[in-house]
């Protein structure tokens, strides 16, 4: 009961006041701040009890009366070492919602459409972004992130800032809605288009390096066994990056098919490393049966591929 009574006489209690202070010092040239709090009215706080619940300031430091050309001593220093995260990569929702707000700071509050797209078109571009592969899905089955490729990193780079601008884009959604209401023309939107690309064009400067950045990466899984170059994942199966040597590990492998399993890039790079994969559950073509098995990979000189099989147990 005492406690009821008491929070009532702090909610309708005379306003805690208190002022806030601010010392700047100079040390070598170099300037450091310091935040503090002199309370001037107790008020509603002068109520709570210690045991109260509520947040008190007696965690927050009291300033010592100082005046502009005070000179300090410096009672001790310590170097503290840390580390920046990165900001958090986009999920589909948070960059569904950047698309919405892009370039709205820039664009008048008159303006009917904002951002990126409309809400009808903006998982669309997601999706075709991803498709052509500039964007990759990546995470556990709860939070998938949407990351940057090579290639998505490449054109952003290489790319020029107009065309980067959310703000650009932002304008020419609103002239297209402009020209559906029939207000703006939609040869003089053409014009405009072309006037900028002519622009661009004309002044462009060629990015350093564009054309390392803007070649195909190669997807490295490991490295050949007969020459040492690296193995790049192509559509149809493994090959060596050295086109004169013959080492290759065709995805549709005839071995691996016969035990229920295909070559997948994981399987590919375990054989590369260690010339060996151990494979669950793998199923026999003749009886049907499950077993578990280790798989031995050896190349010949001619660069053919010869498997041989370990049953666990």
């Amino acid at each position: 009961m005492q406690l009821i009574s008491n929070r009532l006489c702090v909610a309708v209690g005379d306003p805690h006041r208190y002022a806030e202070t601010i010392i700047e010092l100079d040390c070598g040239g170099t300037a450091f701040s310091a935040k503090g709090k002199t309370i001037v009215q107790d008020g509603w706080k002068a109520l709570i009890q210690k045991n109260d619940s509520t947040k008190s300031d007696e965690n927050v430091q009291a300033l010592p009366s100082v005046s502009v050309g005070d000179e300090m001593t410096v009672s001790g220093t310590e170097i503290k070492e840390g580390k920046t995260s990165p900001p958090k990569h986009f999920t589909e929702d948070t960059l569904l919602s950047a698309m919405e707000t892009a370039g709205a700071d820039e664009m008048p509050d008159k303006v009917e459409r904002k951002g990126l797209g409309t809400p009808a078109t903006r998982a669309g571009i997601i999706e075709k972004l991803v498709r052509i592969g500039f964007l990759e899905r990546k995470g556990d089955k709860k939070t998938k992130h949407l990351i940057p490729t090579h290639k998505g990193t490449a054109l952003v780079t290489v790319m020029p800032e107009q065309i980067q601008s959310p703000s650009m884009t932002a304008d020419w959604e609103e002239k297209l809605l402009l020209i559906e209401k029939g207000e703006y023309a939609s040869e003089d939107f053409m014009d405009e288009i072309k006037d900028v690309i002519a622009g661009l064009i004309q002044n462009y400067e060629v990015i350093r390096d564009s054309e390392v950045l803007m070649s195909k990466e190669a997807n490295s899984i490991g490295k050949c066994p007969l020459c040492g170059s690296a193995v790049e994942d192509k559509a149809k199966a493994f090959f060596c990056s050295n086109r004169a040597c013959k080492f290759v590990l065709w995805k549709n492998n005839r071995y691996f098919a016969s035990i229920g399993k295909s070559m997948t890039s994981a399987t590919a790079q375990k054989l590369l490393g260690s010339g060996k994969v151990k494979l669950k559950n793998c199923k026999s073509e003749r009886t049907g049966n499950t077993f578990d098995a280790t798989v031995f990979m050896e190349v010949s000189e001619d660069g053919k591929t010869k498997f041989s099989m370990e049953f666990e147990n």
